[in-house]
């Protein structure tokens, strides 16, 4: 099936180098530039549906400790093959456990989105409105925008929902995460993740708070594997 296909990773080495931005304090991860070691692992080509992720639920049980606003975009049987949002980086991480998988790194996230030519924008170097969504105010299924895959075959890279990568940070104050990609949303507030398309060298500093703070309908995941 389309939303189970997985795109190998050859390993490599790439300069790592980010733009940033973050509600409040400082993020204290090291922005690069800096040379960066990508080991041989699998990706998946789409962000992880809603299928996949209720199919993980009723073949484990799976519920969260603090069930707040888990899945609470409420899906209909209509949406199947839209990514799944309103997870937690511990609920992504569940699953990508039992698909034998993982959260990407920050730095592996950066370079399945960009590649080895560095470009700005999943499919190239100049942005396209055509080619992610950005400015709908909803979500849109996977493979929706067939021409934007990108140089290794991915797609959903830029807009449509920011996406969990692995890491936990502590800046002496907060512990945070690092989410990539953009979504459909443009919030009006700064409160709010901002939310567009954003480039492959962009990510956005998230306060790690409760579990269901931040479950976010904004907000997916995508696994990788290591070969």
């Amino acid at each position: 099936m389309t939303q189970d296909k997985k795109i190998f990773i050859k390993s490599t080495e790439f300069i790592y180098r980010v733009e940033h931005l973050t509600l409040e304090g400082t993020c204290s991860v090291d922005h690069g530039p800096k040379k960066v070691k990508i080991a041989n692992m699998y990706v998946d080509k789409f962000p992880v549906t809603n299928k996949r992720y209720f199919d993980f639920i009723k073949k484990t049980g799976y519920q969260p400790k603090d069930p707040q606003r888990f899945l609470d975009h409420k899906p209909n049987k209509n949406q199947s093959q839209f990514p799944v949002v309103c997870v937690s980086q511990k609920d992504a991480m569940e699953y990508a456990k039992w698909v034998g998988g993982r959260l990407p790194s920050d730095e592996e996230w950066q370079y399945i989105a960009a590649g080895p030519e560095y470009n700005d924008w999943p499919w190239g170097n100049k942005f396209n409105p055509l080619y992610c969504n950005h400015d709908n105010n909803f979500l849109k299924p996977v493979n929706f925008y067939k021409k934007a895959s990108n140089w290794c075959g991915c797609e959903d890279l830029s807009g449509n929902a920011w996406e969990w990568t692995a890491g936990i940070h502590d800046d002496g104050q907060h512990q945070f995460t690092l989410i990539r990609g953009g979504s459909f949303f443009y919030a009006q507030d700064h409160w709010h993740v901002g939310g567009g398309a954003r480039k492959t060298n962009f990510h956005w500093k998230l306060q790690l708070l409760n579990e269901g703070m931040n479950r976010a309908e904004t907000l997916g995941f995508r696994c990788v594997y290591d070969a």
